[in-house]
């Protein structure tokens, strides 16, 4: 619950600047602009190519609203996946699964002057979750009080989490309708459902399972301007 609470509190200190920074109309009264500019849909590329150096990662897509050219309310889904076996304990992991993340991104480059920037800096706040099933599989292991060895051998065991993220990055306009971009991102797990005998190694969408971590996007991005 602290986790759900600092994430809430996130958000809200990343849309307190539009109100900051209310714009003024011809009789001087400060007035807010909510206009709908339009929508994203983009796709991540680091994940893809870092499947190519380990045993795990992700591949996912997002819709993102463009309100005021400031507050970008945003949709994230992907899909995870890990195969791996541990070399010095010769545990093997396996799962894949999808995973969705819903939040908003906050323009801090837009400004009265220069309301549609062709270079953005923002902030980001997420909540992610995911449902999965996940194979374990051990070596024997011997009991040191009554002798003897045991495997473990589990197969489609049910589990799920959910985490928060905050960040920045930066997306640049490469061409009309078309942007690249990148973020940066902090999660901190918020829960998890743990097996009798196992718990997650990899959450699809977070990562390997510690309490928090870091995390990172490379997009390419279509804008379908709604003016």
């Amino acid at each position: 619950m602290r986790m759900l609470r600092y994430f809430l509190l996130s958000s809200i200190l990343l849309a307190a600047p539009l109100f900051i920074n209310a714009q003024e109309n011809e009789e001087g009264k400060k007035r807010i602009s909510f206009s709908f500019n339009g929508i994203s849909l983009s796709a991540d590329v680091f994940g893809l190519a870092y499947s190519l150096l380990d045993s795990y990662s992700s591949s996912e897509a997002s819709l993102e609203a463009n309100i005021g050219n400031r507050i970008y309310p945003i949709v994230e889904a992907g899909y995870g996946w890990c195969n791996t076996t541990d070399e010095t304990t010769e545990i093997h992991y396996k799962t894949a699964a999808p995973y969705f993340r819903v939040g908003l991104n906050y323009n801090f480059s837009t400004t009265r002057e220069n309301p549609d920037p062709k270079y953005s800096i923002f902030g980001i706040a997420r909540y992610g979750f995911t449902m999965c099933k996940y194979d374990v599989k051990t070596p024997p292991v011997t009991d040191p009080i009554w002798g003897g060895s045991t495997a473990l051998d589990l197969t489609g065991v049910k589990g799920r989490a959910s985490w928060a993220e905050v960040g920045v990055g930066i997306r640049v306009k490469i061409a009309k309708f078309f942007h690249m971009g990148w973020t940066i991102r902090y999660k901190a797990r918020i829960n998890q459902k743990k097996g009798p005998n196992s718990q997650l190694w990899y959450i699809p969408g977070y990562g390997i399972n510690k309490s928090t971590g870091f995390g990172g996007t490379y997009n390419f991005i279509f804008e379908i301007p709604f003016k």
